[in-house]
């Protein structure tokens, strides 16, 4: 085992967080640790007096980060924090410049350059968001874990002495003290890296080190090719003849250009870590994911031409492509029909038909974007590919485009989605990651109608409605739901109410002569987390009772 512990002297974190400028980083990602550990080894680079013995000593440093960055994202443990309000200060900026040759100054540039000045200087923005860390010693420390990397005698001694060179961590007033472990006793609440997100588990995504990270942070502080640009600029300006000619050659070969007095020095680029990891509590049980009686295989349809519809043509567009998808099809599948005999409707599972719509964001307005095909669980891939085989794609393979026609409201074509990187909307995982929390995006249309009144026994009705609700659930083998909320808002923005009216949802077509079936949007909370597509009532064959992943737990 090896670990580093980091102590904040000061109780004081000062680091932003790399998503937001207000936002204070905690816990300090590894990565923000390992370029600590790099930039203590560079402030302590020996000059060539410091003699033999530093340079070894400062070459082993480097080794010993390089076995560092090999051993992948560290286990970690962090205490408590309490944030501290973001204040917006305005310092003085730093990279004021003026000429190298003042004598040239113009009177017209003197403003600018008495920039450099202190009292001159402009002012900037600028916010230093922090956190006090709580707890008194050993609970207030910082780990970084590796339980399995175990380094030699001389890469752990040189470990050890570049850990102490540490002086902080973030901005230069978060001071801290930092060191080796060796114990095997470490804090009892240790996150792993291995921690595998879910909707309503999200987990810590946090940068980390990995190997290559060390050269990409020495190419993008660039010191080499600065250091050659002054040292070169300065043989020039203070030599003469075939020294200052030959300095001038070597600019020319090493930078690709003429030197001149105004010649821009190579720039340094911000570190970046690429690498991150989710973390969560290690060793806590996973929950367990309930799958629901559809693939999460979606086949998704996207919109290539035709008019911008919203959730409220659902049924004209899934009748429409139903229409099209059960010409001649007699002699296929009860799943794909439909119906176990030709006016039968089937009583097991079979495909259904769904709208995929912007609807969650913050713009969101529910315009449909494509649709999507579900399948039972228990159909093969084989199964699926001979219903369709010259519906959507040719014998050969090719994808085929689809007109839905829906009278007064126009012609859609359709194709199947073959992007590597669609819309949010029209990727399936945005609409079957597991999750506790649903929320309908199209109105559930009730199995029954109930017997009292909405208006005047709204309790009764109520309670009429969740257990409706809950025994559609469990008829689809789903587990009996912790809380069931009951709208006619959704909860995803962008959805339509759940009935007839300005911005709602018109009713869902019925038999000719049945009565119209009352709609309502649900919010359904289960005891564990269930993996979607979750399609829920009368409708749910045809685009209604459609939810989606709400991504947090309710109270």
């Amino acid at each position: 085992m090896f670990a580093f512990g980091i102590d904040f002297i000061t109780r004081v974190a000062v680091m932003t967080d790399p998503a937001s400028r207000e936002k204070a980083e905690w816990p300090p990602h590894p990565a923000r640790v390992f370029m600590a550990l790099v930039a203590a080894h560079y402030d302590s680079k020996p000059l060539p007096e410091d003699g033999a013995e530093a340079a070894t000593a400062w070459r082993q440093e480097r080794a010993g980060l390089e076995w560092l960055e090999k051993q992948g994202a560290p286990e970690m443990s962090w205490p408590e924090v309490a944030s501290r309000d973001v204040v917006k200060v305005y310092v003085p900026v730093n990279d004021a410049s003026v000429t190298q040759s003042p004598e040239r100054v113009k009177e017209a540039e003197m403003r600018s350059a008495l920039g450099v000045m202190p009292d001159q200087r402009s002012r900037q923005e600028r916010t230093f968001p922090a956190v006090f860390v709580d707890g008194e010693d050993p609970k207030c420390f910082v780990h970084l874990i590796w339980p399995n990397a175990e380094p030699s005698g001389g890469l752990l001694g040189s470990l050890e002495s570049l850990a102490e060179k540490v002086i902080r961590i973030g901005h230069s007033s978060s001071l801290v003290r930092m060191w080796v472990e060796l114990k095997e006793k470490l804090p009892v609440r240790i996150h792993a890296p291995s921690f595998k997100p879910t909707k309503t588990r999200r987990g810590l995504q946090l940068r980390v080190p990995a190997q290559g990270f060390l050269a990409d942070l020495e190419q993008r502080f660039n010191a080499s090719e600065i250091d050659a640009f002054f040292d070169l600029s300065e043989k020039i300006s203070t030599t003469k003849g075939k020294d200052s000619k030959q300095a001038k050659a070597d600019f020319a070969e090493r930078f690709g250009t003429e030197w001149s007095r105004s010649a821009s020095a190579p720039v340094r680029q911000r570190p970046s870590a690429g690498f991150t990891a989710h973390y969560g509590p290690k060793d806590e049980p996973e929950l367990a994911v309930v799958p629901s009686p559809f693939d999460p295989d979606l086949l998704v349809l996207t919109k290539q031409e035709g008019p911008v519809l919203g959730l409220e043509s659902t049924a004209a567009l899934t009748a429409a492509l139903r229409g099209l998808l059960l010409q001649d099809a007699e002699g296929k599948p009860e799943w794909f029909t439909g119906h176990s005999a030709p006016g039968v409707a089937s009583t097991g599972g079979h495909m259904a038909l769904l709208p995929l719509a912007y609807v969650g964001g913050e713009h969101a307005d529910g315009h449909i974007m494509g649709l999507a095909i579900a399948f039972p669980r228990s159909v093969s891939a084989l199964e699926r590919s001979k219903c369709f085989r010259g519906r959507l794609f040719n014998p050969h393979g090719e994808d085929l485009d689809l007109e839905l026609q829906m009278g007064s409201l126009g012609v859609w074509t359709v194709r199947r989605e073959e992007r590597s990187s669609p819309p949010l909307a029209l990727r399936p995982i945005n609409w079957t990651e597991p999750s506790t929390v649903w929320a309908s995006v199209t109105p559930v249309v009730l199995d029954r109608h109930p017997k009292h009144d909405q208006r005047t026994e709204r309790v009764q009705w109520l309670e009429e409605v969740v257990a409706g609700i809950t025994q559609s659930c469990e008829r689809q083998g789903l587990p009996e739901p912790e809380l069931i909320d009951v709208d006619k808002t959704s909860w995803h923005l962008g959805a339509p109410r759940s009935r007839p009216g300005p911005s709602g949802m018109p009713w869902l077509p019925g038999k000719e002569g049945s009565a119209l079936r009352q709609q309502v949007h649900v919010l359904i909370q289960f005891p564990c987390e269930v993996e979607g597509p979750i399609l829920l009532g009368a409708g749910r064959f045809r685009g209604y009772g459609l939810c989606k992943p709400l991504g947090f737990r309710t109270k």
